[in-house]
């Protein structure tokens, strides 16, 4: 058996009132539950816990692949309170890592850019639309769309693509090791 921090079991048995006991005594949705939240659990304090030394290309495209691997996890579920739990994981995520680039670096990238913002006005244009499909999901999580989930799944990748390729490396080229240090504080704040 796995290692588990206490921070993460404190974590499962307040959040989900699982022990580790309940994980292992064999009931299918608890050991499905803690596995799956113990794999997010793991990359995420992998991401999390680096320190400035990460670009924001890596700090960025390491949430893509955290969210990315909740989302996939979602899709996968044929339990409805297990993919609802994981839905609303997602979506927690994406708020937030939206709420990063929108906050944070967007601002600093239009400052740094001046009038040239047309990235900028696709990837805020592209939010509406990934925040529409995550409420048009959220709607009919009970009879699952398959072709909605398609739909986000592919504006994602799109999307992440334009920042992993494009606006991610740009800022980093753009500020200084103390702006870098100042964005991800504020990130991981």
């Amino acid at each position: 058996m796995e290692n588990y921090d206490k921070e993460f079991l404190d974590f499962m048995k307040a959040k989900y009132r699982i022990t580790l006991d309940d994980a292992t005594d064999g009931q299918e949705s608890q050991i499905i539950t803690f596995a799956v939240a113990w794999n997010v659990w793991k990359h995420a304090k992998r991401i999390y816990s680096q320190n400035s030394e990460i670009s924001i290309s890596r700090f960025m495209s390491d949430d893509h692949s955290r969210l990315d691997y909740i989302f996939e996890e979602f899709r996968r579920s044929k339990k409805a309170g297990l993919a609802s739990q994981l839905f609303l994981a997602f979506k927690m995520g994406m708020e937030r890592h939206i709420r990063w680039e929108e906050e944070i670096l967007f601002p600093l990238a239009r400052r740094k850019l001046g009038k040239d913002t047309a990235m900028l006005d696709e990837l805020i244009l592209q939010h509406k639309r990934i925040r529409g499909s995550i409420r048009d999901i959220s709607g009919r999580l009970d009879s699952r769309d398959a072709g909605l989930e398609n739909d986000l799944e592919q504006l994602l990748a799109g999307h992440d693509k334009m920042e992993e390729e494009g606006m991610y490396p740009w800022i980093d080229d753009s500020i200084d090791e103390r702006e870098k240090g100042e964005v991800l504080s504020r990130m991981k704040a």
